[in-house]
C-alpha cells in the first residue's frame, strides 16, 4: 500500500490537517468538501455513508470518528489496499488524535495548530512503522539510495510512498529491474 494523502476533515467540510506523502497533489479544501458532501448525501439516501471510494487504481478510505463534542472524518488516499495496513495507519492516527483531543475540540477556524502539531506527530509515528514490502524480498534486493542498499529499519510507511520512484531513478539503465518493480507494484492492486 502506498499512502499518497492523509486528511482529517470536520463534519462541516473544513480540513485542518492535510499531509501529502506521495505523488498526488490535491486541494485539501476541495477534497474536504467532496468527502463531507458525499458522506451526508449517501447517509441521507441509503442510511449508510460510504467507507471507501475507488477511482482508477486509487482508493479513498473514510473513517468517521468523534473527539467528544465534534465529529470528524479520517481520509486516506492510497494505492493497493492492504486491510491490515489500513487498520495500523488508522490506529496510529486516531491514537495521536486522542492524545491531542483538546486541539480538535477547541478547533474553530484556525487550522495552524492541528496542521503543524498533529501533522508532525503523524509523520514521526508512521516513520516508525516498517514498510511491509521490504519483507517480501523484492525491494530488499533492488531498493537503494546513492548506491547503498536501504536498511530495513529505514524503509517505512512515509518513505514507501516515493519508493517506486527512487527505485526507478537509481536503476534507469537497468530496465529489467524497473520492469520488475512495476510488475511487483501492479501485482499489489
Amino acid at each position: 500500500m502506498i499512502i499518497h494523502n492523509i486528511y482529517i476533515i470536520n463534519s462541516d467540510g473544513i480540513c485542518p490537517l492535510s499531509l501529502t506523502l506521495g505523488s498526488i497533489e490535491a486541494d485539501p479544501d476541495l477534497v474536504a468538501g467532496i468527502i463531507s458532501a458525499s458522506q451526508k448525501f449517501w447517509g441521507e439516501i441509503t442510511g449508510e455513508a460510504p467507507k471507501s471510494i475507488s477511482f482508477q487504481n486509487m482508493n479513498a478510505y473514510i473513517k468517521p470518528f468523534s473527539t467528544g463534542e465534534k465529529d470528524w472524518y479520517l481520509v486516506l488516499i492510497f494505492e493497493a489496499e492492504n486491510p491490515e495496513l489500513v487498520k495500523k495507519i488508522e490506529d496510529c492516527i486516531l491514537k495521536i488524535v486522542e492524545e491531542n483531543k483538546e486541539l480538535f475540540e477547541n478547533f474553530f477556524a484556525d487550522t495552524t495548530d492541528i496542521g503543524n502539531i498533529i501533522g508532525k506527530y503523524i509523520v514521526v509515528e508512521l516513520a516508525q512503522t516498517p514498510c511491509p514490502y521490504i519483507h517480501k524480498g523484492l525491494l530488499k534486493t533492488v531498493c537503494d539510495i546513492d548506491g547503498k542498499p536501504v536498511e530495513e529499519r529505514h524503509c517505512n510507511l512515509v518513505s514507501m510512498a516515493t519508493c517506486k520512484e527512487k527505485v526507478r531513478e537509481h536503476h534507469k539503465k537497468n530496465s529489467s529491474v524497473v520492469g520488475l518493480v512495476d510488475k511487483f507494484f501492479d501485482s499489489l492492486r
